[in-house]
């Protein structure tokens, strides 16, 4: 690689090819002597079968490793950065095209289980002269251009960087010195205080469960009612007040079964929304979608009530917040699913699902141990 060119590739490679064709040959020469040995009927024919199937793969793959697959490779040069995909030309800028390049960092959920690597996008803002004729890059509403479908891992970005700086400006976005971490004052143990649901590190929020302490509350009545109904009729030998008691008590145990049924509604996968309160950040997670940022992109978060529901919003830090969460325009709207709907103002962003008084009530508590994020006024539409 020549000082002043790059090539960032996720061409797949041919060798693992070569490597399933020796190993699917070695297992057809097994299963060869297991058809030409002398074995039983029932041996000879699995064998056989195996055989044929081991040939089959071991075409398949010997096909492969003859034919290349097409290159996807970001090529970044004197002349300038070329984007390859399916060995095509899928764009290409000049630098005297090129304002100013981005390197920012993507949220990622991070557990001890998994805490993966980071990764970054390349982020391009445009002079007023440039083309996008491309499928691989999205033009954004203040007129950056985003390489969307390529992810930079920090070798990557390292590597990168020092050949940008030589043609364009560069800034890099929220970069791991930036993560603050304080495990002086861990998460976990201020929520095991307050009886929250804690696995690795993050406290969880069933954000659209019902009160827990109401639904318990209302369980108990239920209970001691049903069972003085049950020692009215006992006792009593009046039969309307025998029918009476028995009346109550069934129609009390339709109306819990119906009340616990629909609490485990929102139990389930496709309804069930859970904020989860990480020490790097925090993350929604619903059925299909999770909405992730980091904490020390946030200046503050607030209550918003629409409809006397109310929805957790927060203002982000940085102008360039919208560059790095292009996905995340939907939320600056008061409602999420209302292309017409209003929007939210001083650049306040807003959670879709409200939260139950359980939800607000845990986030508080949860907030108390809070990293440098402020808790501003509740919002009140009109």
């Amino acid at each position: 690689m020549a000082d002043d060119r790059l090539v960032i590739s996720r061409t797949p490679g041919v060798f693992g090819h070569l490597v399933l064709v020796v190993l699917f040959g070695t297992l057809t020469v097994v299963m060869a002597f297991g058809v030409l040995g002398d074995f039983k009927l029932a041996v000879r024919i699995v064998a056989g079968v195996l055989c044929a199937v081991f040939v089959y793969c071991g075409t398949i793959e010997f096909r492969n490793y003859r034919t290349p697959p097409p290159a996807d490779e970001l090529v970044v040069e004197v002349n300038g950065i070329t984007r390859i995909a399916n060995g095509l030309v899928s764009w290409t800028a000049s630098w005297g095209d090129i304002e100013k390049a981005f390197l920012s960092l993507k949220f990622r959920e991070y557990t001890h289980r998994r805490p993966g690597t980071d990764q970054f996008l390349l982020v391009l803002r445009p002079g007023p002269d440039f083309d996008a004729r491309s499928t691989g890059l999205t033009r954004e509403p203040d007129g950056d251009l985003q390489v969307s479908d390529l992810d930079l891992s920090p070798r990557e970005a390292e590597e990168l960087l020092p050949v940008l700086v030589r043609q364009v400006e560069v800034e890099i976005e929220d970069d791991n010195s930036e993560v603050v971490i304080r495990p002086d004052e861990p998460i976990v143990d201020a929520a095991r205080d307050e009886e929250l649901v804690v696995e690795d590190d993050v406290v969880k929020i069933h954000v659209n469960g019902w009160d827990k302490r109401k639904l318990k509350a209302f369980n108990l009545c239920s209970l001691m009612i049903e069972v003085c109904c049950l020692v009215v009729a006992a006792a009593t030998e009046v039969t309307v007040v025998r029918v009476g008691a028995f009346v109550i008590l069934f129609a009390l145990f339709v109306v819990t079964l119906v009340v616990d049924g629909f609490e485990s509604e929102t139990h389930k996968k496709e309804r069930k929304a859970v904020l989860e309160l990480g020490p790097r950040g925090f993350f929604l997670r619903t059925y299909g979608s999770v909405v992730g940022v980091w904490w020390h992109e946030i200046d503050a978060v607030r209550w918003g009530v629409d409809n006397q529901r109310r929805y957790l919003e927060f203002l982000p830090a940085s102008t360039a917040f919208p560059i790095r969460h292009p996905h995340l325009k939907s939320l600056t709207r008061r409602d999420r699913y209302d292309e017409e709907s209003d929007i939210l103002d001083g650049g306040w962003y807003r959670l879709a699902e409200p939260f139950t008084a359980n939800a607000r009530r845990e986030f508080e508590v949860a907030m108390r141990t809070a990293r440098e994020v402020e808790f501003r006024e509740t919002a009140v539409v009109g």
